[in-house]
């Protein structure tokens, strides 16, 4: 069913590419995965949004966690009133838990979709859509090669001063473009350092990363292409549509270094506007105004003092 449902419509599809794409495989891997993102489009709009409101609150959260800092009962009642929610601070996790079943489809495709054994050759032959492959033959070698990686195999340099440690280039390149992402948009804690949630949202950061990182170390080079290919859209996605709330910031890197980056979640100042009261229509001696008429004077009466 697993295969039926999400294994065999990526291999077709991927093959597909690959034969539009002039046989090269690392293309129609990119290309399948920029389709993913924007198939997730909605729901990363969606959820960029909620950020967006709980960053809008943060000045009215911080106030309320100030004033009510010894009564946690009365300010959680508080919290709610205002609509905040704990769970979207950790929102920027949530596209990338459900690319979960998505990633170990597109896992399998790939060692579908580049047979390296007959066993593997038998998986293909039964994956493939014989209406839309009639030839199957005309498919075979699939070119699983790019520069000095085969995308079947774990990605690894091998220098010659270092013949026994491969450096692993296309992980540094996951674990990088994941940490960006995560930075990106995952809005930042305004509760205390103690706080559950607060330890969730940098347990979350730090592992993310990490663990993306150590699948791309154990498993087949192509799924790096297809971490980083994710990354990257997912970062640009960010951007576009954000683009209006531009401002420059810092972005965090372990060991306690920082880098100018932009923070696309914090709104420009307002320019206060001046409290000039506007002059009158017609001001007393403007030109074409008619003279003003003098106030009639009373009569005097008899018997007055002069």
């Amino acid at each position: 069913m697993w295969s039926q449902l999400i294994v065999y419509p990526f291999t077709n599809t991927l093959l597909l590419l690959y034969v539009w794409l002039g046989h090269s495989f690392t293309a129609a891997l990119i290309v399948l995965t920029v389709g993913i993102r924007i198939l997730l489009t909605p729901l990363t709009a969606r959820q960029q949004r909620t950020q967006i409101q709980m960053q809008e609150l943060q000045p009215e959260i911080k106030r309320i966690q100030e004033k009510y800092k010894g009564e946690p009962e009365k300010m959680q009642k508080e919290l709610l009133k205002i609509g905040y929610n704990p769970a979207a601070m950790l929102g920027g996790c949530l596209p990338t838990l459900i690319q979960f079943p998505i990633l170990i489809g597109v896992y399998q495709s790939i060692l579908n979709a580049i047979p390296s054994t007959p066993l593997q050759m038998m998986d293909l032959y039964h994956a493939v859509y014989p209406w839309l492959f009639p030839n199957f033959n005309d498919l075979l070698p699939v070119n699983r090669y790019l520069i000095w990686m085969d995308l079947t195999q774990p990605d690894r340099i091998y220098l010659p001063w270092l013949p026994d440690l491969g450096i692993p280039i296309l992980p540094i390149f996951v674990v990088l473009t994941t940490l960006v992402q995560q930075k990106m948009m995952t809005p930042p804690s305004t509760a205390d350092a103690n706080d559950a949630s607060a330890q969730m949202q940098r347990s979350m950061m730090t592992t993310m990363p990490l663990m993306f990182g150590f699948f791309a170390l154990q498993f087949a080079s192509g799924l790096s292409i297809y971490f980083i290919t994710s990354n990257i859209a997912g970062i640009g996605q960010y951007a576009f549509l954000n683009r209006a709330k531009f401002s420059w910031g810092k972005l965090s890197l372990p060991g306690g270094i920082s880098l100018p980056w932009p923070d696309y979640t914090t709104k420009p100042a307002a320019k206060p506007r001046p409290s000039v009261v506007p002059p009158p229509d017609n001001p007393p001696g403007a030109p074409g105004t008619p003279p003003a008429k003098p106030k009639p004077r009373k009569p005097r009466r008899r018997g007055d003092g002069a």
